[in-house]
């Protein structure tokens, strides 16, 4: 008689050491979600991220000299500014995390009301026994690394010409066009908008192109009461970085405020290229988008896109459940209908389905009904 060899699987000490590091790194995130951010800064490799920051541009000595004992206190004023106007809690998820051995990416989505997101890409040291360091951040809602942004808000203090010129991309730029933009960054730091837009109005087309100036340009106009400016400022930055993720997040809000809905798909799928990662959140943003185009078949695929890439997200199946009506596939409505009483206890009786102007076309179809009848005798 043949013996059976029963086999287990063997894990490597390299891929237990990342599933520690990625249990930890959620641990992080949760207890951020709890209004804690003691896991954050314990976690935080404090000397390589002031490293970062110190060495990104030239910091005035007198701000240099604060930055390690109020450590703490503008990381966390500059963290939770950054993300967009909430009317409740901000809540983070873990989308994905990929271990390389010593080194790890975590990809965060948090959400603020009204379907607003700000996504960030942590860069993570991985040590033994899954110690976790965090080096530094992608904010791909503000739009660049978190010590590159902090640098320069310390610059914005004390503008000086040195350090004002190392913020240039062209670095031929002359003193009088040093000396406007440094007075574009004291604009910034006192949110001075018509002083802001004074000075940039005056400034030649050139140096309306560099990428400190088209990022606060947008900045700005997005905070000012000018439908049009705003529109400017858009345009600027599609002519000047065209394809850029770390200006889409800004661009995908302005487009679906402006009903632009193509625009903000194009923007949408630039972002997933620029995170890596496709999501429920995008790939559901894109079937509304979609929809508002009137391309039920389109918006059907991107909402079912994103039940497949997130279906622990209760929105994807919400998404799918307005697009597959839109689209008329009432018994594809079911199936959605399903996974949101069975996944998210929700209960899609005809009374709930009225108080819907988009969902209560299904009451009257016979899908619904038969699925209904269905439901209730299980």
């Amino acid at each position: 008689m043949a013996l059976a060899l029963m086999t287990t699987p063997l894990i490597s000490a390299a891929q237990l050491n990342e599933e520690v590091a990625e249990q930890r790194f959620r641990a992080v995130i949760d207890d951020l979600n709890n209004n804690s951010f003691k896991s954050f800064f314990a976690a935080i490799d404090k000397k390589a991220l002031l490293g970062r920051v110190e060495g990104a541009y030239l910091i005035e000595q007198d701000i240099r000299n604060q930055l390690d004992d109020l450590f703490e206190e503008w990381v966390q004023d500059m963290f939770v500014s950054s993300f967009p106007p909430s009317q409740g809690e901000i809540t983070g998820t873990v989308v994905a995390f990929e271990g390389y051995g010593d080194t790890a990416r975590a990809f965060v989505r948090f959400e603020s009301s009204g379907y607003r997101f700000a996504y960030h890409v942590y860069e993570l040291e991985v040590g033994s026994n899954g110690q976790l360091g965090i080096l530094d951040w992608t904010d791909y809602y503000q739009g660049g690394l978190f010590s590159e942004e902090a640098a320069m808000t310390f610059v914005a203090a004390l503008p000086t010409q040195q350090a004002t010129q190392q913020l240039m991309h062209n670095k031929n730029v002359d003193e009088g066009q040093l000396f406007q933009v440094s007075e574009l960054l004291k604009a910034v730091r006192d949110n001075s908008q018509p002083r802001f837009f004074s000075i940039y109005d005056a400034m030649e087309e050139p140096l309306k192109s560099e990428r400190i100036v088209v990022s606060l340009n947008l900045d700005m106009a997005l905070t000012w009461n000018d439908r049009a400016r705003l529109g400017r400022a858009v345009e600027s930055v599609a002519a000047s970085f065209p394809n850029d993720p770390l200006f889409s997040q800004r661009l995908i809000e302005f487009f679906i405020s402006m009903s632009v809905f193509d625009r903000a798909i194009t923007e949408l799928e630039t972002l997933q290229k620029g995170l890596g990662v496709v999501d429920g959140a995008t790939e559901s943003l894109k079937a509304t988008a979609a929809m508002a185009l009137g391309n039920m078949e389109q918006a059907a695929e991107f909402a079912l896109s994103a039940t497949q890439a997130e279906p622990g997200l209760e929105l994807t199946w919400w998404s799918l459940l307005r697009a597959r009506t839109a689209a008329g596939d009432y018994a594809g409505a079911t199936e959605a209908m399903t996974q949101l009483e069975d996944r998210f206890d929700h209960l899609l009786i005809p009374q709930t389905l009225r108080r819907d102007r988009f969902l209560k076309v299904l009451i009257d179809q016979q899908e619904y009904k038969d699925w209904r009848a269905q439901r209730d005798a299980a």
